[in-house]
């Protein structure tokens, strides 16, 4: 069970913050994971959804590398529930079984593709002491994406970084029958 309650219904909400329930329903078709939780406090909760919406809805940043590196981080931060949301996202959008098997064993960047070990490296770097990215894997990234779009990437990766501490905090388990992130 989740440390806090979950809000799944508008009348949780306080009567006069019920429009960021209502854009992040909107938004999703749902309310689920994170924002059960973050509605606790619903203009975080509104916040955090416009953020995430940017990589969801808005950005057409290739969904191969970003869901390669949304799973690198859900890895990196043992966030079972995040895992369990993108890893068949991942396969859909053409990362490789093995590239996946690898980052969730956590073997990877080993048995991964010249094209995939930079972007894994990237969020590896940033999430482990002493959480500075070396300025070869810098460069390999930049050289492929430039400047505008590494810098689209590093905030995707502080969006889902954001989800994953909520949800850790939380307790929130992946949904039963969901791919399962080993401890």
């Amino acid at each position: 069970m989740p440390r806090i309650p979950e809000i799944t219904e508008r009348d949780q909400v306080p009567e006069d913050q019920r429009q960021h329930y209502d854009s992040i329903k909107a938004s999703r078709n749902k309310i689920g994971a994170p924002y059960l939780y973050l509605l606790h406090c619903p203009d975080l909760a509104a916040r955090t959804a416009h953020l995430v919406a940017y990589s969801l809805f808005a950005s057409d940043f290739p969904r191969e590398q970003m869901e390669l590196v949304i799973c690198t981080l859900a890895r990196e931060v043992d966030c079972v529930f995040e895992w369990a949301a993108h890893a068949g996202k991942a396969r859909n959008a053409g990362v490789r079984e093995e590239a996946i098997a690898a980052i969730r064993d956590g073997k990877a960047p080993e048995g991964l593709t010249d094209e995939e070990a930079p972007f894994v490296r990237y969020v590896q770097e940033l999430l482990r002491p002493p959480h500075r990215i070396t300025e070869p894997t810098f460069q390999a990234v930049r050289n492929r994406l430039g400047d505008a779009r590494v810098a689209e990437l590093t905030g995707i990766i502080g969006s889902y970084v954001a989800l994953a501490c909520t949800l850790n905090a939380f307790d929130v388990q992946s949904p039963e029958g969901s791919p399962v992130l080993p401890t």
